[in-house]
């Protein structure tokens, strides 16, 4: 998780909701790695929700609200309090960024449920679009924002570092993974795969296959994630590159899964792409100074 200052932003369009069939394990999985991927906005305010008639929206709405809804007859905007305010419950804000085209659906369940068996708050969030790009405001009684922020911060430093949760950490060396899902802006398909080979943090695949005739990608190996540059000849002679970060998580059934985010250098374009290790015998990981028995392929 990237804490982000105020006044940064980042451009593109993504899915507002992505419709998808996967188990407990995977949701889990998935929504750790979206929390440590999405950018956290800090704000050490305090905050209130202020009630108006509707006959006073247009005097009283202020500028600096966050977050303005409407019931039959009142409308509430929820802003940061003034010397002059006396309000009844005081909260502290935070806001999310998520990457475009990273599947977040249940994110908002997953994280309130953490936080309240964690601190036993309860939460509020508005949920928003700037550009294409979704974000949440999150607050929570400032009373008790300590204790829930550092149960955010260790769930996202968990995301990071998923290879715990897991138990996926160590080497890809030959390693074959194939393409499972792919986003609409790449080249790579379920025909395509990548044969993996490492040398200390040194990371480098060749993939084929689909619409790409010829590529190879080469990065560098950190815990969990791997970030790479790739560049490919298309079936039709056009030659792309691009830059990823992926994190390196494993499957229910215990092979490695590879979660792409990837964005073109050379053509406009972006988008998350899902690799998993095709069954073959050959191949030990290890896992935190001991051996993973689970399938693995071999790179040839």
């Amino acid at each position: 998780m990237r804490t982000r200052r105020s006044g940064e932003s980042e451009g593109g369009a993504g899915v507002v909701v992505h419709v998808s069939q996967e188990t407990p394990e995977e949701t889990d999985a998935r929504l750790r790695h979206v929390l440590a991927t999405a950018s956290l906005d800090l704000d050490e305010r305090s905050w209130w929700y202020e009630e108006l008639a509707l006959v006073e929206f247009q005097r009283r709405v202020r500028d600096d609200a966050v977050a303005i809804v409407r019931d039959a007859d009142r409308w509430s905007q929820l802003i940061p309090v003034g010397p002059a305010d006396a309000p009844p419950e005081r909260f502290r804000l935070w806001t999310f960024h998520f990457p475009v085209d990273l599947d977040s659906s249940g994110f908002v369940g997953w994280l309130a449920t953490h936080i309240k068996r964690a601190t036993g708050s309860g939460v509020f969030v508005v949920c928003g679009q700037n550009s294409g790009r979704i974000y949440d405001h999150w607050g929570c009684p400032e009373s008790v924002a300590d204790r829930v922020l550092e149960t955010v911060r260790g769930l996202a430093a968990r995301g990071e570092d998923i290879g715990v949760r897991t138990g996926q950490r160590g080497s890809l060396h030959g390693l074959r993974l194939r393409v499972v899902s792919s986003a609409e802006a790449g080249d790579v398909d379920t025909a395509t795969t990548f044969a993996f080979e490492q040398a200390g943090p040194m990371t480098w695949a060749r993939y084929e296959g689909g619409k790409v005739r010829l590529g190879f990608l080469l990065g560098a190996l950190s815990g969990s994630r791997l970030e790479c540059r790739y560049v490919q000849m298309a079936n039709d002679g056009r030659i792309d590159g691009g830059h990823s970060s992926c994190i390196v998580g494993v499957t229910p059934d215990g092979r490695v899964r590879l979660t792409e985010r990837f964005q073109w250098d050379t053509r406009r374009g972006s988008g998350t792409n899902v690799f998993e290790e095709t069954p073959g015998p050959g191949h030990q990981l290890e896992v935190h100074g001991q051996q993973s028995s689970g399938p693995r392929g071999v790179a040839e």
